[in-house]
């Protein structure tokens, strides 16, 4: 056998090999998702993926799509058109994918967990109201897109785990229907709006902001009446803040969950505070 027949073999049995990887398809059941009650759950593991292959259009007719470990640098429209649209619930866990741009106009749920993941970025082009529930955790993201504005569908948004630094509150202002706002967890110093207005989150009613860096919150918790629960511990609020932030929740109902321990600083109703 000639060194170019040679070679022509090995690739095929190269290429084989990656189509059987690529279509080994784990099939379990989950909890159902709330839209296909019932359906399993199709995973594709350690696959590298690009718009040619064809790998997401296995296991079309189920409900919920998770992607473990895979390898992509920029899921965008063309791998996101692959999913189909009886796809409700689609999550990238693992691996390295560190930038996703939004492109669905039928999907219920999307998780963006431990990808390396540092630019979200929204495609203008399609309608994005299908979105209720986004996840994105334990990334290095550190800033986010204002096209996360468009997402106006969302209940749930977690964004805890992250390396956010900076949050305008400003771009949860169309979203009328989202109840559960999670910023736990990442480096934020700031949270406001630029220029400072009377951001109004109505629908708003559990917030987490525990675990950065935060010294004041001067919107809350006036940007939030619904609000019914908080989460505040684990920061470096001063003192006076503290006072004043514990008669607003007690005038206003809202439950406090969770207490500092170990207070370097004063211990002001269960959180930790400084003098500033």
């Amino acid at each position: 056998m000639n060194r170019t027949r040679s070679g022509d073999v090995i690739f095929v049995i190269l290429w084989i090999g990656c189509i059987v990887g690529a279509l080994t398809v784990s099939e379990a059941r989950a909890v159902p998702h709330h839209r296909q009650r019932g359906e399993g759950v199709r995973r594709l593991q350690n696959v590298t993926l690009d718009s040619r292959n064809s790998n997401l259009t296995v296991g079309l007719t189920s409900g919920e799509l998770v992607l473990e470990g895979c390898q992509v640098n920029h899921f965008g429209s063309e791998l996101f058109q692959l999913l189909g649209s009886r796809t409700g619930s689609f999550s990238l866990r693992g691996g390295h994918i560190p930038r996703v741009t939004y492109a669905s106009a039928t999907l219920d749920t999307l998780a963006v967990d431990e990808t390396g993941l540092y630019e979200f970025e929204v495609n203008s082009s399609y309608p994005v109201a299908s979105l209720r529930i986004l996840i994105i955790t334990r990334n290095p993201l550190e800033q986010l897109s204002p096209g996360l504005a468009r997402f106006s569908g969302l209940h749930r948004l977690d964004l805890s785990r992250n390396q956010l630094s900076f949050v305008e509150l400003g771009l949860f202002n169309g979203m009328h229907r989202l109840r559960d706002l999670d910023l736990s967890v990442n480096r934020i110093v700031w949270l406001g709006t630029v220029p400072p207005t009377n951001v109004r989150l109505l629908s708003i009613r559990n917030l987490w902001v525990s675990y950065n860096r935060l010294q004041w919150f001067d919107d809350f918790p006036a940007a939030f009446p619904g609000l019914d629960t908080v989460r505040l511990l684990g920061n470096q609020w001063t003192c006076g803040w503290v006072d004043r932030a514990r008669q607003d929740i007690m005038r206003h109902g809202i439950t406090v969950f969770g207490a500092d321990y170990d207070c370097p600083g004063e211990r002001q109703g269960g959180l930790c505070c400084y003098e500033g």
